[in-house]
């Protein structure tokens, strides 16, 4: 099976972009859309394989290449997964109840669509999927089946919203430190410095997945009579290398504390107002702060072996 995110959105028009996600998503049948409709009326459209042949040679016409959305509806499945999101910023989960279908709406531009049971998940979304939507230049669609910890949370939360077990949920191994995304340990390790050291985090600070800055983010103390500064990297599970404390000696030159969390840390002994974050540290804030965590982070229990 396949899990996609994919945007709803077909013409920049605001208002026919309201239309759409209504018409997808709000009507008693529920549908996953895209556009081209305007290849519709050249030729006999019978099937999906008619739409799409036509879409790829009116494409070539114009020195285009084909939308790799249309051929992710080419090969969409009965039982496969979407994620997708409205106006709202609110999360659909989408499961395919078959194959994609030509539907004309011009006014809309609907092409082809795949009616799918959807269901609203909220806003809480693990950092792969609210990433994938927010990419710059990150097109309509994005393919999440090469991580299977999202295949097997997206599984989850379908059978969780749809109120029975549509799909085996695969359960992972080695504890939820382990398990949690790079997106969803940074989370959590900002809201441990938050909630249990006192700081607040500058949002303009975030890094933004960038890998030019060393740091996740930079904080400030809450404590007016305590006026420190500090920052943070984080590193999960899946990181190879050793984070070396010696590489943040600039931050503490200029003030500041700097946290450091990583499944290897070298030479943070040396270094004054170095502190590493420990497994048992953050399991313990975790524990005892999980009623006001976000779902993104405290879902993934569900999925861990005990």
């Amino acid at each position: 099976m396949h899990v996609t995110r994919i945007n709803l959105k077909t013409d920049k028009d605001m208002k026919k972009r309201e239309g759409l996600i209504n018409f997808c998503l709000k009507g008693e049948i529920k549908y996953v859309a895209i556009g081209w409709s305007h290849i519709y009326g050249t030729r006999e459209i019978k099937n999906y394989r008619d739409y799409y042949d036509i879409v790829k040679e009116s494409e070539k016409r114009n020195g285009k290449r084909i939308n790799s959305a249309l051929n992710t509806f080419l090969d969409t499945k009965a039982d496969d997964l979407f994620w997708t999101r409205d106006l709202d910023g609110m999360y659909w989960i989408c499961r395919a109840k078959g194959e994609a279908i030509p539907k004309c709406d011009k006014e809309l531009d609907i092409g082809a669509v795949v009616p799918v049971e959807g269901y609203l998940v909220g806003l809480e979304v693990p950092g792969q999927i609210s990433g994938s939507f927010n990419r710059v230049n990150g097109g309509i669609k994005q393919s999440l089946d090469k991580e299977k910890e999202i295949v097997e949370y997206s599984k989850y939360m379908f059978n969780s919203r749809a109120g029975r077990n549509v799909y085996e949920v695969k359960k992972m191994e080695g504890g939820l430190l382990n398990n949690l995304s790079s997106f969803d340990l940074e989370e959590l390790v900002i809201s441990y410095l938050q909630i249990a050291k006192g700081y607040y985090v500058l949002s303009n600070s975030i890094a933004k997945r960038s890998t030019t800055i060393n740091v996740e983010c930079e904080f400030r103390s809450r404590r007016k009579e305590y006026l420190q500064k500090a920052v943070v990297q984080v590193k999960s599970s899946r990181y190879s290398g050793v984070l070396d404390a010696l590489s943040f000696k600039q931050y503490i030159n200029d003030g500041y504390i700097v946290y450091l969390y990583a499944p290897k840390v070298e030479n943070a002994d040396k270094m004054k107002n170095c502190i590493q974050i420990t497994d048992e540290e953050l399991m313990t804030f975790y524990k005892n702060n999980k009623s006001i965590l976000p779902d993104s982070i405290t879902k993934w229990e569900n999925l861990i072996k005990e």
